[in-house]
């Protein structure tokens, strides 16, 4: 059995090398094996908008793209029923154009990372906010053209969402209060706002006041809170309360 694995593994290697010669072939392969070139290709960052649709399948439930040059012609592609988790880190040609897609066709999604995403808008968050209602984990970590637009649908369709980082980001406590209102209030558990510059001390008093589940919450780096967040985490912090603070006064 140990050789029949080896083989397989060996010429899982091979192919994944040289995908587009056997593209033919490589669409009617095994689920399992196709997940195993998957693997492959995304370690070492071969998986293009030109191959994708070879090997992916409708049961795959992982895909991590993060190491990939795709764009959204790659998420036009992804038709996955089953997929659960998505990572797109640094893959700066997505846009919400490729969200939408994605979001229309991959309604169980429960974790999207976004981080690195420049070109990725609000209409983006908003078609995963109302299409994949079971969201449990987003990062918009340095998705620098999102507003309080996203973290209001968010907030108003994601009742499963429990982290969220959405630093480096131009969102007001509009947002924040908006999310920390809505309908992920008692879910939200980590919270991650740093180097928000517009944020101020209201945003930090709705977490505290309204998401009771809260048990990591950063917001170093915010120019416009004051040491009166400081002072309002004391009563939230201790067993059974915020266990991971992290913040900046200026």
């Amino acid at each position: 059995m140990s050789t029949v694995d080896s083989l397989l593994n060996l010429s899982s290697v091979r192919v994944a090398q040289y995908v587009a010669p056997y593209s033919d072939c490589v669409r009617t392969l095994p689920c399992t094996v196709k997940d195993k070139l998957i693997r492959i290709m995304t370690s070492q960052g071969t998986v293009t908008d030109l191959n994708i649709s070879q090997v992916l399948h409708g049961g795959i439930r992982t895909l991590d793209l993060q190491n990939c040059k795709v764009s959204d012609a790659t998420l036009k592609q992804i038709h996955c029923q089953q997929l659960r988790t998505i990572i797109l880190i640094g893959c700066e040609h997505i846009t919400s154009e490729g969200l939408k897609a994605l979001a229309s066709h991959c309604p169980c999604l429960q974790l999207v990372d976004l981080t690195g995403c420049p070109a990725v808008t609000d209409s983006g968050i908003q078609a995963l906010a109302r299409n994949c209602k079971r969201l449990e984990v987003i990062s918009l970590w340095g998705c620098t053209a999102i507003t309080d637009i996203a973290l209001i649908e968010l907030g108003t369709n994601c009742k499963f969402l429990y982290s969220i980082h959405f630093g480096e980001t131009e969102v007001t406590d509009e947002g924040v209060i908006a999310l920390a209102t809505g309908v992920c209030c008692h879910s939200l558990k980590e919270l991650q706002m740093v180097r928000c510059r517009n944020l101020t001390d209201n945003a930090v008093t709705a977490v505290l006041s309204n998401c009771v589940n809260v048990r990591m919450f950063n917001f170093h780096g915010c120019p416009l809170i004051t040491d009166k967040s400081r002072e309002a985490l004391h009563n939230f912090t201790g067993p059974n309360k915020i266990q991971q603070v992290s913040w900046t006064v200026y």
